[in-house]
């Protein structure tokens, strides 16, 4: 086979697809072929391939079909494994993780030995970036065993699943393993480490510390990498559908702060979105008021930086011969040009500016969300004590719904009045099944959903 991965990939698929569509005799036929393919031939890209075909094959079988080759598939590819070549030994373990994950609960018989064969190879001489050979060096830097070993690990906890917690050795023998990973330098490690933990805590949370656990996802979400980034954003999400405030008290004060700055840098899309809808899913209704706080201090948030104005004049720029406008949001905060201390203007200067636009309008959305729940409690179950949490905060969702319908952003205008609709509906029904406790307010001129409906009667 080709030596590039993606065509070695791509061959292999092709073969357990055509194994899986011609039957049992051609795939007994063609598994046998590898594996005196492997065993005659000493090329090692020929072997590698064979190795990733057999996984590809086992897992595109799949339930018994899969398990009349299971035994003979695994003996070769840990065979391969301890082959001191790195393209061998790196498609092995790849093919390995392939067959753990795919036969599940049939591999059970085979997890003992595989994670033995797994932790030794992670601490081999023969395998590794920094103890190969020179002669295999750049091989085994493209190749990383390490990476290879993660992904094997992942596959087994994902192959025991809850029986983890029965099984004391093999759960103490993978956390240590998963230990390691995370001080690893290698980011491909470094990921896989971040989703063996996130499974370990979906399987065996009772032995997973959960501060550490949390803190290490506060620290690798902000990551330059993406794979890390979004590897971490997982875990976490993860953790928040569980207890969402529960993590936030858990984790450093500075997480809330780093939440939303990842929103604005994912332009409000991706994992990052899910956990805030979910967070304000779980708590939006019991703690509105704090919300209302986190809400309106998005909405208003300034970040700095410094630009260089030698090249820009005024708020407005000429860029490929056209007109720029800035954003009214941004040009209004714009902050003004230093002077140094003989009246001459500065090189550089600090550009204020609000969050991006579609942070804001996930914070909108969070809080359309909200007032949604609401309507439908009070709808459904007549429930007088969801509406006495929001009457009192009325004037502040409303000076919120205006300032978002003024937006420049034509869809945070649109949240606004949706919004403003939001509230309106919410009286509406509070009318129809609760009568409104007005008594709260010295008169009614003084209720600020009435002054509203007078100012647009």
């Amino acid at each position: 086979m080709h030596d590039e991965p993606a065509v070695r990939n791509l061959g292999a698929e092709a073969l357990g697809r055509l194994c899986q569509s011609a039957g049992t005799d051609f795939s007994t036929k063609e598994i046998s072929y590898l594996v005196d393919t492997i065993v005659s031939n000493r090329e090692p890209n020929a072997r590698a391939g064979c190795a990733l075909a057999l996984g590809c094959i086992n897992t595109q079988l799949g339930g018994m079909a899969a398990g009349l080759h299971i035994k003979n598939i695994v003996g070769i590819l840990s065979s391969l494994a301890g082959d001191p070549h790195p393209t061998v030994h790196f498609w092995a373990l790849q093919a390995l993780a392939k067959v753990a994950d795919s036969s599940g609960l049939a591999f059970s018989a085979y997890v003992s030995s595989t994670l033995g064969l797994a932790a030794q190879l992670y601490v081999a001489e023969t395998h590794g970036e920094e103890t190969s050979s020179q002669l295999f060096s750049n091989i085994e830097v493209d190749q990383p065993t390490s990476s290879a070993v993660s992904d094997c690990i992942n596959s087994l906890i994902n192959a025991l699943g809850p029986d983890l917690q029965d099984q004391a050795k093999t759960r103490n023998m993978i956390l240590t393993l998963t230990f390691q990973f995370g001080m690893e330098t290698s980011p491909l490690v470094i990921t896989t480490g971040l989703k063996c933990l996130e499974h370990l805590c979906l399987y065996v949370p009772g032995h997973i510390s959960f501060k550490p656990y949390i803190r290490q996802l506060q620290l690798w979400m902000t990551s330059e990498d993406p794979d890390i980034r979004d590897a971490a954003l997982n875990g976490l999400h993860n953790a928040m559908r569980k207890g969402a405030e529960e993590v936030i008290r858990t984790a450093d004060a500075s997480l809330e702060d780093q939440i939303w700055l990842v929103m604005e840098d994912a332009y409000g899309r991706g994992m990052i979105k899910n956990i805030i809808q979910d967070w304000a899913e779980q708590s939006g209704v019991q703690m509105l008021d704090i919300w209302l706080k986190r809400i309106h201090q998005v909405l208003t948030r300034v970040k700095t930086h410094r630009i260089d104005i030698s090249s820009t004049s005024g708020q407005q720029t000429e860029k490929n011969g056209e007109l720029e406008l800035q954003d009214e949001d941004v040009a209004g905060l714009n902050a003004s040009s230093q002077v140094d201390k003989n009246g001459q203007e500065m090189t550089a200067s600090s550009k204020q500016e609000l969050l991006r636009w579609q942070a804001r309008l996930a914070a909108m959305d969070c809080l359309n969300e909200i007032l949604r729940k609401i309507e439908r409690d009070v709808a459904k179950h007549d429930d007088a004590s969801v509406l006495a949490i929001l009457q009192p905060r009325i004037a502040d969702v409303i000076r919120i719904a205006f300032s978002a319908s003024t937006a420049s952003v034509i869809e945070i205008r649109i949240r606004g009045i949706q919004l403003i609709g939001r509230i309106l509906q919410v009286w509406q029904e509070s009318v129809m099944t609760i009568q409104p406790p007005l008594t709260m307010y010295r008169s009614s001129d003084e209720c600020p959903i009435l002054i509203f409906l007078k100012l647009h009667s």
